[in-house]
């Protein structure tokens, strides 16, 4: 059934906002904690003012983490927090994650909101030069910052891994993925990869192991193949559908009719009449299915449900949605530490389908990109 913020009551979104707020202030808290303690044991004998413990800094993170934890909380839907399921709590973990990641995920949001504004062009028409990047050292100076800006007092975590490369990339998926066309694909990654804060080669390994699965070898299932040519075939993967063979034959070789059946009424669809179930089948580099997936979606990019859909058969579409699901999801920090059946169960369900063709993949692209 499709619960939308709008159709709660007041006192429904204020609870789903503070549940949301209050698991982004953990996962920010979980951060914060992890940084103090590691720079504890880095401790040089030399105090750190970049380590060193502040209370309104620690507050400050905390708040930070709140505010993540809300912006997720409206990307998932709050209506899926009214009655969260206390023995599954992915959808809450996923709202720590990114609160977490507090400041970065706050800036990636804004960042699909508020484009990026060019640079003023000076009176004369000459637009301004950049200064020459200078070589790297072996030893590069930290950049400088005012002080007590946010940039000068960071929590102290890994260092960040550097952003992969379009080369990069392209030759690991002519190595892993040989039928993927990277002329193609490989910019429509790329962008989506910037949008979405897939950073380093574990984020970008992970996300192309789940896309290769989900999506096929060469990417070419970007929208779900519901063309069945085999009844016995139907009754295996839809049980709770068709009862026998006889039941399934009807819908043999009529896919339109068979997604209307299969996903009535749930996802957010409409009834086998309303046309839903075909109109928000999978589509994307991670299949988004449903009315409401696609309207969560939607909301991030400006469009509706029904644009979503149709942006998502496009390359930059397939690529751009099947980043946002794994970010909305809180699957990037998972990637961080290498949980690619963590993420799996986050994509697939429990069913966990190909699990072990995806830690192939993902562990294949991770070492062609370089580890």
């Amino acid at each position: 059934m499709e619960t939308t913020a709008g159709a709660l009551s007041s006192g429904q979104v204020l609870s789903a906002l503070l549940l949301c707020g209050l698991m982004g202030l953990l996962g920010q808290g979980v951060r914060a904690t992890i940084g103090l303690k590691n720079a504890k044991a880095l401790g040089t004998g030399t105090p750190n003012a970049q380590a060193t413990f502040s209370a309104a800094y620690f507050l400050l993170s905390l708040m930070i983490g709140f505010i993540a934890g809300i912006l997720a909380g409206i990307a998932i839907g709050l209506g899926k927090f009214t009655g969260v399921d206390p023995t599954n709590l992915d959808l809450l973990l996923g709202v720590a994650a990114s609160g977490y990641v507090g400041a970065d995920f706050i800036e990636n949001s804004l960042s699909i909101v508020i484009p990026a504004q060019p640079a003023a062009v000076p009176a004369g028409g000459a637009a301004p030069v950049s200064p020459p990047v200078p070589a790297p050292s072996a030893s590069p100076a930290p950049p400088a910052t005012p002080p007590g800006s946010l940039a000068a007092m960071p929590l102290v975590m890994a260092p960040s891994t550097p952003a992969v490369g379009e080369a990069d990339l392209t030759s690991a998926l002519n190595i892993v993925a040989p039928k993927v066309n990277t002329a193609t694909w490989v910019p429509a990654l790329m962008q989506a990869f910037s949008k979405f804060d897939i950073n380093s080669n574990r984020r970008a390994a992970a996300a192309i192991g789940q896309f290769l699965v989900e999506a096929g070898s060469a990417f070419q299932e970007v929208v779900e193949n519901l063309n069945y040519t085999h009844a016995e075939r139907l009754v295996q993967v839809f049980p709770k559908h068709f009862a026998s063979v006889a039941d399934a034959e009807p819908f043999v070789g009529h896919p339109e009719a068979l997604a209307n059946r299969v996903y009535a009424g749930r996802l957010g669809n409409g009834n086998e009449a309303s046309g839903d179930g075909f109109r928000f089948r999978g589509r994307g580099l991670i299949q988004l299915t449903g009315r409401t997936e696609y309207a969560d979606f939607g909301a991030t990019i400006g469009k509706s449900a029904e644009e979503a859909a149709a942006y998502c058969e496009t390359p930059e579409g397939a690529a751009v949605s099947g980043c946002w699901y794994l970010s909305a999801n809180g699957c990037l920090p998972l990637a961080d530490t290498w949980q690619i059946s963590a993420i799996t169960k986050r994509v697939n369900g429990t069913a966990m389908l190909g699990n072990a063709q995806r830690i192939a993949y993902s562990e294949a692209m991770l070492k062609h990109l370089g580890g």
